[in-house]
């Protein structure tokens, strides 16, 4: 009886260190994910503050006055040397932008500031992003006034789709296509995913379904979403960039074959489609005092006409023949529904 208890008691305490042992494993890995996010926020940080500086540099010691002024990155410590050195070190190899520094002034700057601008997109987005979150939450204190734009549902499956993406295993879930009545939902998923795009706050994935070709489908209406453990094998020369190149947003018509468009755009919006292009194959081919002409090189979906109809009636479509007949279908349609 004794001996009975004495296993009991031993299972007992095995449980209850086994139970321990795994929370200090995840409270260890979100305090190593935390530091994590800490650092690479450090690195924008001094990414943004030498190029605010411009080509003349800042030297050590304003970088190291602005990082004690900044309480939410340094909780008011000095910025040392050395660490200054390792981050300067750890920018390259991560984000691979060198700093340098003017020897005569003993000031640090940006080797090149244009190949920053021109960075990959998901770079410059990454950068963008965290440098914005930096600063908000350096100035806590105006939170209420400023305003930013809600991503829809979904985003809570980044890490786990990323997951997957990095060991090339399938990926299954449920989806609820919009067509879909009520709460009816449709079969299970079981897709490759191939690549991740954000387009109009929404995440998309793209991925492939069997023998069919690849497709989109939107986090938001995704459901039960798991990791399989069966792999795959992607395709070696996919690229994700030269995929949606010739796509506005996210819609996929490969019977579509790309072609020429241009727009003829007023004067006072061609400042805006100069500053935000539509699309990165944009061309300004024609500009005066009255217009501009815009060219592209695309496929004309349903989104990219979309785009065009939000600028009213100060966007014309000069070509395709095609395209100007459907905005004007579209235009008739308008006009018959709201006289």
């Amino acid at each position: 009886m004794h001996s009975d208890w004495l296993l009991v008691k031993t299972k007992y305490y095995a449980i209850i260190f086994h139970s321990n042992c795994l929370f200090l494993h995840r409270k260890q890995t979100e305090i190593n994910l935390q530091m994590k996010k800490d650092l690479i926020n450090r690195y924008i940080w001094l990414v943004d503050t030498i190029m605010a500086a411009g080509s003349e540099g800042i030297t050590h010691k304003e970088i190291s006055d602005k990082w004690e002024r900044n309480h939410y990155l340094s909780n008011g410590e000095e910025y040392k040397w050395r660490t200054f050195m390792n981050h300067k070190n750890d920018i390259l190899d991560i984000f691979g932008i060198e700093i340098l520094c003017h020897k005569s002034s003993n000031s640090y700057y940006i080797a090149d500031r244009a190949n920053l601008k021109n960075a990959s997109g998901f770079k410059r987005w990454m950068i963008q992003t965290m440098s914005v979150n930096n600063q908000i939450n350096e100035s806590a204190q105006l939170k209420n006034r400023i305003l930013l734009e809600t991503t829809s549902l979904g985003g809570e499956y980044l890490s786990t789709i990323l997951e997957a993406m990095r060991d090339n295993k399938m990926l299954t879930f449920s989806y609820k296509p919009y067509w879909l009545d009520g709460d009816k939902m449709s079969n299970f998923y079981h897709v490759e995913p191939y690549a991740l795009k954000f387009f109009h706050q929404r995440w998309y994935l793209l991925g492939k379904y069997g023998d069919c070709p690849l497709k989109i489908y939107a986090l938001d209406r995704m459901l039960d979403i798991d990791i399989e453990f069966e792999s795959f094998e992607m395709s070696a020369d996919f690229n994700a960039e030269e995929f949606f190149g010739t796509c506005f947003g996210v819609m996929l018509k490969e019977d579509e074959e790309p072609c020429t468009v241009r727009l003829k755009v007023n004067a006072y919006q061609a400042n805006y489609f100069r500053s935000l292009p539509l699309h990165h194959s944009q061309k300004e081919e024609i500009r005066d005092d009255k217009y501009s002409v815009f060219s592209y090189f695309i496929r004309p979906t349903f989104d990219f006409i979309q785009a065009i109809l939000s600028n009213g009636e100060m966007v014309e479509i000069v070509e395709p023949k095609a395209l100007r007949m459907e905005i004007a279908r579209i235009g008739r349609e308008l006009v018959r529904k709201n006289r």
